[in-house]
């Protein structure tokens, strides 16, 4: 079972080689003969996807008229990007949900009805930077005059480093995460081993594995990205970089 970890760096959890010998002498771990190692290991992908991301938000002082203006608005938004050749492929409207937009102490006066809009854009598209750039000013006009705006724009959902109003990915970053895991590993073995000479012991084997990803920059929040199956993301186009993590401990002798 896979777990995220974020514990930065290459670090030796239980046995630290500038310390004296006795002063893990009475670890748990060391008398149960396990050694314990956390290895990290990164690849830098070449992003294949980038994603623009809007908003469409309706207010109303009743929530089904919030809802019925923001679905007017997410047919404008296809029939926007059907005038611009897009196919119902090359973006995604996200359900809508609603909530209070703002209230008092007796109650709500309102309600918020919004939705996300995706607007993918191929590898073609992101190897012509001035192309993208003419191509994605266009889609935003579109979709402004339909009545969505930037996703970043007034949302607290989104800060500065998370709301990037076109977000890259891969679409397949398997390869990338078993070279990023590879490295990890091979990193950890190294660190249990000076850790096994320094103490005179020999490794025997290996008693558990646990491993994790994150992205090597920006994070995104899961609510930004609702309803998009990729796991990595970077800001940049020209470069994802995946990192692993993995928690190996070895049995000694």
């Amino acid at each position: 079972m896979k777990r995220l970890l974020f514990t930065p760096g290459l670090a030796l959890s239980l046995i630290s080689l500038l310390c004296p010998l006795r002063a893990f002498a009475n670890s748990p771990d060391i008398q149960n003969h396990i050694i314990t190692v956390n290895g990290e290991g990164d690849a830098a992908a070449d992003p294949d996807l980038g994603i623009m991301v809007m908003t469409i938000r309706s207010t109303a002082p009743i929530a089904e008229e919030a809802v019925t203006e923001n679905g007017r608005k997410a047919k404008a938004v296809e029939s926007g990007l059907a005038a611009l050749g897009y196919s119902s492929k090359a973006y995604k409207i996200t359900s809508v949900t609603f909530g209070d937009a703002g209230g008092s102490p007796g109650g709500i006066v309102a309600y918020q009805a919004s939705q996300y809009v995706y607007v993918f854009f191929d590898s073609a598209d992101l190897r012509d930077a001035a192309k993208l750039t003419e191509k994605t000013a266009t889609v935003i006009e579109a979709l402004r005059k339909a009545g969505a705006v930037p996703a970043n724009f007034g949302n607290p959902l989104f800060s500065p480093a998370q709301g990037a109003l076109i977000v890259y990915t891969v679409k397949d970053p398997a390869a990338y995460e078993r070279q990023a895991l590879q490295k990890a590993i091979a990193r950890a073995r190294e660190a249990a081993q000076d850790v096994a000479k320094g103490l005179g012991v020999q490794i025997t084997g290996v008693r558990n594995v646990r491993t994790g990803y994150s992205m090597g920059g920006a994070q995104y929040g899961s609510v930004a990205l609702d309803g998009l199956s990729f796991s990595f993301y970077a800001t940049k186009s020209d470069e994802l970089r995946i990192r692993a993590n993995a928690t190996v401990e070895y049995d000694f002798k």
